[in-house]
């Protein structure tokens, strides 16, 4: 037989005991012991205190006092409220306020019996009845905040004024008991954890609260006003150094006595008493106050909409996934149901049968052909052929088997060139069927890719930083910036930050400062907006360590209106820029008109999040399928701002450089241009990129200009790499000399200067 573990309970045995603490001192409310503790007792039962246990400390609270004509009344008051907690246990139910009812009964008792030993006048005895009676629904009142809202949640006025009530009868019984000062150290620890622990307005409360049990004790209302001051001071100062808020509290008694005279004489024991609970306060380890209050400011943070913002991003990534998954299976099905096209050898059939159909038996010679049928089909299907590989057929490309039998060869040539033509629209049709099927299918499975993406990414539940919050919001604070509301998730380099400011205007260098300064690491503003007239909501996430500038110089084809040359600089996510060069083939309004198309469907791909495989051959399909021949010379750089790389993709534009103290580094390119071909694969290449790097990117107006590679690399190497904009014009002007001032082509130059950004 296995034995079960015993594990102590030791949260239930710290109850009993503070328990037992109540009772004792309720029991000493007056000099002499009286029992006013029933209230607090008839209310513990009414919440499930166990009744025999209850009952024993009860009574052993009378007998600490050595007040043993109490127990007569204790043992038959005890009695009747265990035979209640046993109906109430058989009912099922909870006693409510119909426990003041049974308090009353108890109260009858001792009216009845008194003290066995102690005389107790009658009126005496109703006096203190009645008061038990009225200090069970304050005290129901008051364990019933306790006991359902913890120290955690904000409780009702009701809930407050009894707690403060009930408060202060066990601080004076306290004082009565023991000594004033035990009590007064005992509260001066309470009002410097309350200070730590909640927010500004809670400690002054309750200072002011256990300073009444002291005016009630000495009959002289000064001493709340003494431990309101010390709830004042301590408020004031604890959220620069809890060391400095016990100081503040030694002090603020010191000089209430030394300006207002509120003891008669500060004596040692004054001193003493009130440096205990300081000196309490101040040895007690920093992580257990921290993991108190964490547990004690639950009720602060927002807790259900943290809840409810993972519970949808897990609903989203699931939708996100079911949708990825409807998306390959149509890319799936486009490419498993392929339209047959006809074969040139099945055509050739067909034609040859068509013209025998159509052409031959309205012949006035058909007949005589028929005796021949197979010779005359056979020239046919050579002829049909010849067609095939020409594109169109003529009198001398006539086999010399139709040349001379038959007698209308320009009918027979006629039908022929006229099928084979319609032959080549079909084809042509179908070829673009089966590349925009491919085209869908390939985005069908890009955007299932996307949505895959997006789901992972909403599916991993938000990791929210409550201590970082806390130390924020005190920055911010200190800063001038109440915060309203704040919520910071994520880790490492997914860190987001998203605040609410009760402010109208904003200084954000100094905002983000102090950001910057708290969390540890530099931090980009990445949205504000206005909430009301008097609150705004900014976002802020990681900053990427490097940051870049640029410089463009280009010019026009003498004679064009418009230039075939086009260029981006686009940031595409946080911490990625999109660097191109499009080259339209030709000049003016055409060549303009490709190379903005290209880099306009470049973007809008980059941007939402599409592979750069996919996207370059989505664009070379869609300038393949146009009707008219359009030819663009691309150049593409994705800049990463955070690993500080360069991917490069090349589509038979000129070479690229990059320029750094090392030396010029130079990116090939051996690619036809985009359109030419559907399937065409472009130049690619990963570079790493240094603070102070410079990428260039030309078109083929400089590149022609200077000859060679070679003779452009020498010449950047005798520039100074530190502004892009004054180098890329250098570079314009040096091609403009060396065509004598001819621009035969469009001419451009980007420049990318990489420099890296100062730490937080």
């Amino acid at each position: 037989m296995r034995v079960k573990k015993f594990s102590p309970d030791y949260v239930t045995a710290i109850k009993y005991v503070l328990l037992f603490a109540a009772f004792a001192a309720t029991n000493k409310l007056e000099k002499t012991v009286m029992p006013y503790s029933a209230a607090i007792y008839a209310a513990s039962i009414a919440f499930g205190y166990s009744a025999f246990f209850s009952s024993a400390i009860w009574i052993l609270s009378f007998l600490v006092f050595k007040c043993t004509g109490l127990l007569a009344y204790a043992g038959i008051v005890s009695a009747f409220f265990i035979a209640v907690s046993f109906v109430y246990k058989k009912l099922g139910v909870k006693p409510r306020y119909e426990i003041v009812l049974f308090a009353t009964v108890a109260a009858a008792v001792f009216c009845f019996l008194g003290d066995t030993i102690n005389y107790v006048p009658i009126e005496k005895r109703v006096t203190v009845a009645a008061i038990t009676v009225l200090l069970t629904l304050v005290a129901y009142v008051a364990i019933k905040g306790v006991n359902e809202k913890g120290l955690k949640f904000k409780p009702c006025f009701d809930e407050y004024a009894t707690a403060a009530v009930l408060f202060t009868v066990i601080g004076t019984g306290v004082c009565n008991a023991l000594s004033p000062f035990v009590w007064k150290s005992v509260c001066v620890l309470l009002i410097l954890l309350s200070a730590y622990l909640y927010r500004q307005g809670v400690c002054t409360v309750f200072a002011a609260v256990c300073g009444i049990s002291f005016s009630v004790y000495y009959g002289n209302v000064s001493y709340a006003s003494v431990y309101l001051c010390m709830g004042v001071f301590a408020e004031s100062v604890t959220r620069f150094s809890r060391y400095l808020s016990a100081a503040t509290v030694l002090a603020a008694d010191y000089l209430a006595e030394r300006f207002f005279g509120v003891y008669g004489a500060y004596a040692l024991t004054d001193f003493i008493s009130c440096f205990i609970g300081a000196a309490i306060f101040c040895v007690t380890p920093s992580f257990l106050l921290k993991n108190l209050k964490e547990r004690l400011c639950v009720f602060r943070e927002k807790q259900l909409s943290r809840v409810s913002i993972n519970r949808n991003r897990t609903f989203l990534s699931n939708r996100l996934y079911e949708l990825s998954g409807v998306f390959t299976e149509m890319s799936d099905a486009l490419s498993a149901f392929k339209k047959t096209a006809m074969t040139e050898d099945k055509a050739r059939i067909c034609i040859v049968r068509e013209i025998m159909n159509a052409v031959c038996k309205n012949c006035d010679n058909y007949y005589k052909c028929k005796e021949n049928e197979n010779k005359i089909a056979e020239s046919l299907n050579v002829l049909t052929g010849i067609g095939f590989a020409k594109g169109k057929l003529s009198l001398i490309d006539l086999p010399k088997e139709l040349s001379v039998s038959c007698v209308r060869p320009n009918n027979l040539l006629y039908g022929l060139n006229k099928l084979l033509s319609d032959y080549r629209g079909e084809a042509i049709n179908n070829a673009n069927v089966c590349t925009g099927r491919k085209l869908i299918a390939d985005e069908a499975k890009n955007v299932s890719e996307i949505l895959k993406k997006l789901a992972l990414e909403s599916g991993t539940l938000l990791k929210y930083r409550s201590d970082l919050e806390r130390k924020l919001s005190a920055a911010l604070l200190k800063a001038g910036y109440p915060v309203h509301e704040l919520l910071i998730y994520g880790e490492d380099s997914r860190l987001c930050i998203g605040m609410i400011l009760s402010v109208k205007e904003i200084e954000l260098g100094k905002l983000i400062t102090a950001v910057e300064k708290t969390v540890g690491t530099r931090m980009a503003l990445t949205e504000k907006s206005n909430v009301t007239e008097e609150k705004c909501y900014l976002s802020f996430r990681i900053a990427a360590p490097y940051d870049a500038f640029f410089g463009l110089a280009a010019a026009k084809k003498d004679g064009s209106e418009k230039s075939g040359d086009t260029h981006s600089v686009t940031r595409i996510s946080d911490d990625r820029f999109l660097v191109a060069l499009s080259d339209g083939m030709g000049s003016g309004e055409q060549a303009n008109r490709v190379s903005s198309v290209t880099l306009s469907l470049i973007e809008s791909f980059y941007k939402a999040g599409m592979k750069s495989e996919l996207i370059l051959g989505t664009v070379a399909k869609l300038l393949a399928i146009t009707a008219e021949e359009t030819f663009t010379a691309l150049d593409v750089s994705v800049i990463d701002l955070k690993n500080c790389t360069a991917d490069f993709i090349k589509y038979g534009a000129p070479y690229g450089f990059i320029v750094g103290e090392n030396g010029i580094r130079i990116v090939e390119s051996n690619s036809l241009p985009l359109g030419i071909l559907d399937e065409l694969k472009p130049s690619v290449a990963t570079a790493k990129l240094a603070a102070g790097d410079m990428v260039i990117l030309v078109t083929d107006g400089i590149a022609d200009a200077f000859g060679s590679p070679t003779d452009l690399a020498e010449f950047l190497r005798t520039l100074p790499a530190l502004n892009p904009q004054t180098l890329a014009d250098d570079v314009m002007k040096r091609a403009l000399s060396l065509t004598d001032g001819k621009r035969e082509d469009d001419m451009t130059v980007l420049a990318v200067r990489i420099f890296k950004k100062k730490p937080a």
